[in-house]
């Protein structure tokens, strides 16, 4: 994942050292880097002059004032306040309240599931999976997080949004996947659903439960144009439906790796982003060059799939022969290099004790509230880093 990046304004110089401080120490490491102001004319110098590096700002009413139109349209502002707090702002919290709690309120605007969220518990998580490459193995990866979850008892839907699907391996014996209406049916329904003309009915009416996969699913369209002809609103509304549903603790979306209605939806849509990377040249390179488009052509979009995208590395060997093709990335989890040539027609469904061992620690990375940290700042025009290992702060 790369790091959330927070500006923080406070006049009082002491509560921005016990922030900071707070921040490289706690669990929240690796996952947010501070940018920290306590004098107006340095913060606005900062906003003016790096406005595309600055995900979020978190501040007092007396930075607040200079909030701009033009910057309320690329970034969020949270009001951090003592008493009554503004109104016109993304959020606003407490500035005295326990840190961790004020910190998780602060992503959860950000990443934009609503006032006071502290966690998702409770919540059906919305887990998208995906890859700038074919081949990667993203959906093998995508099953085996659908499975894993739930072994662990947790409700769970695996929804393909890819255009071409076939299916899961051993899909096709199992009889009660043909009794259901399908996809296909509940894309038609939720047209006329708009229109007034058709009742939407329960999931169990299109979806069946997988045994092997231990979630339910759609059985896969038959006719791809049903599937190419799907819009962003139908899109978002198919996903909505099962999130809306109440049935579900979490929804995991195979991602088309091709660039098209479905996958943006989806790329927005998703709660957490597992990306899947190779440990190869060409692969890093095509990584590179989609994430360059969409920094440039969608950098809202790009922002937001950022603040929570996982960078997974699969097939990994044990040591990493190719750089990473972002400044700022960093490889959250490692896949093992696993043969499918014994794996039978159940191959994407993974049985090696160690591949299920990195998924399981993958699973617990994106399906629970985790850290997020400070690695560095700015107070006034100062540089305040932290080193990895928490030792003393050096300025520069």
């Amino acid at each position: 994942m790369v790091p959330v990046r927070l500006v923080l304004a406070v006049q009082d110089e002491q509560y921005i050292e016990l922030f900071l401080h707070y921040v490289q120490c706690s669990e929240f490491q690796q996952r947010l880097v501070v940018t920290a102001f306590s004098r107006r004319d340095a913060f606005l110098r900062y906003i003016e002059d790096s406005r595309e590096l600055i995900h979020v700002v978190l501040g007092e009413s007396y930075f607040m004032e200079y909030k701009s139109s033009e910057c309320e349209n690329q970034i969020p502002w949270i009001c951090l306040g003592e008493g009554e707090m503004e109104q016109q702002y993304v959020g606003r919290v407490s500035k005295y309240q326990s840190l961790h709690a004020m910190l998780s309120i602060v992503l959860g605007l950000y990443r934009g599931r609503g006032e006071g969220a502290v966690s998702s518990e409770g919540k059906c998580q919305v887990i998208g999976v995906y890859s700038a490459l074919g081949g990667s193995g993203k959906t093998t990866v995508a099953l085996n997080i659908a499975k894993q979850l739930g072994m662990q008892g947790n409700r769970t839907f695996y929804l393909n949004l890819e255009t071409v699907n076939a299916g899961i391996p051993g899909q096709g014996q199992i009889q009660n996947g043909g009794q259901r209406a399908g996809l296909a049916r509940l894309l038609y329904d939720l047209k006329g659903d708009d229109l007034g003309k058709s009742p939407i009915s329960p999931v169990s009416t299109y979806a069946f439960r997988h045994p092997a996969l231990q979630s339910d699913i759609f059985s896969p369209v038959d006719n791809i144009k049903e599937i190419l002809e799907m819009e962003e609103k139908d899109t978002r509304q198919l996903i909505d439906y099962i999130v809306d549903s109440e049935l579900y603790d979490a929804v995991i979306v195979d991602i088309d790796s091709a660039p098209n209605h479905r996958s943006f939806v989806a790329l927005e849509r998703s709660d957490k982003l597992v990306w899947v990377l190779l440990d190869e040249w060409s692969g890093m390179q095509k990584t590179d060059l989609w994430m360059s488009y969409l920094e440039r052509s969608y950098s809202a979009l790009y922002s937001s799939i950022m603040g929570k995208t996982f960078f997974v590395v699969n097939r990994y060997s044990g040591e990493m022969s190719v750089p990473l093709p972002k400044r700022g990335m960093a490889v959250e989890a490692t896949l093992s290099y696993i043969s499918t040539s014994n794996q039978g027609m159940h191959g994407a469904l993974l049985h090696s004790p160690l591949f299920q061992r990195d998924i399981l620690r993958l699973c617990r990375e994106v399906y629970t509230e985790k850290s997020l940290v400070a690695r560095g700042g700015l107070v006034d025009d100062k540089r305040y880093v932290y080193t990895t290992a928490g030792r003393d702060p050096l300025w520069s």
